[in-house]
């Protein structure tokens, strides 16, 4: 099994202003040039990416990658931000929102299965077990949770008062950096923010509801990924 080196620090200090290259009103478009945004050395920041913040290798060759090892989410440094506390609901429960053992092996499964589902669409890649020289390197951080209303748990919501209606589950933040599997060489970083807090639609905040809008930004993070990928490897084709 390969080793590889941390999640670089540089990921989190990046400022909010992951397709990497995926449709958009104006077209994504790497930077180049001796006025391009780097970081890492290689990495040239994405324009008009539909995510906050996206920065790729444009000199790398993606065509050779068949394969993706994907790393289970990094929960060990994520931030939760409580409900506000000068709302009426925040008033009425007064334990703190915080993730458990048995919430992070729920959150890292799903990602997974996320993961596993978009990346393998139409063929696109295999699933690794281990790094290799076709294999691409997912490495995800969740860095921030905000969740919009108290934890649906025995411990915050009494019977009588378990009824929580809310403008979605609140919203996620992750940080994703794209590895060569061989080297370990950063390929992509890739920061972003989904979030259902200013939606007209209110509805029943429980765990059902909660976990429904954890996996549909999950599975909208990993579309974005495997239509990213797909179009670094279309354009290095045309090149």
């Amino acid at each position: 099994m390969k080793t590889y080196r941390k999640f670089p620090k540089v990921i989190l200090g990046l400022a909010l202003p992951v397709a990497l290259l995926a449709a958009c009103a104006e077209q994504p478009s790497i930077q180049s040039g001796e006025n391009a945004e780097t970081i890492m050395g290689e990495l040239a920041k994405v324009d008009n990416a539909r995510v906050d913040l996206a920065y790729v290798d444009p000199t790398a060759d993606y065509t050779r990658y068949r394969k993706v090892y994907i790393a289970p989410l990094d929960l060990e440094n994520v931030e939760v931000i409580q409900p506000d506390s000068n709302s009426s609901m925040a008033n009425r429960f007064n334990r703190e929102w915080e993730l458990t053992d048995a919430d992070k092996e729920k959150l890292q499964s799903t990602f997974r299965e996320s993961m596993s589902k978009a990346l393998t669409d139409g063929g696109a890649f295999e699933i690794a077990q281990e790094g290799g020289d076709d294999v691409i390197k997912l490495e995800s951080m969740l860095t921030r949770i905000a969740p919009s209303g108290p934890k649906d748990d025995q411990m915050s919501r009494t019977t009588a008062r378990s009824t929580v209606i809310t403008q979605g589950s609140g919203s996620m933040s992750i940080a994703i950096m794209i590895a060569d599997g061989d080297s370990g060489e950063p390929l992509a970083i890739i920061k972003d923010t989904r979030s259902r807090v200013n939606s007209n639609m209110w509805g029943i905040n429980n765990s059902v509801s909660n976990m429904a809008e954890v996996r549909s930004n999950f599975n909208a993070w990993a579309k974005q990924i495997h239509d990213g990928l797909l179009a670094l490897q279309a354009r290095g084709k045309n090149e």
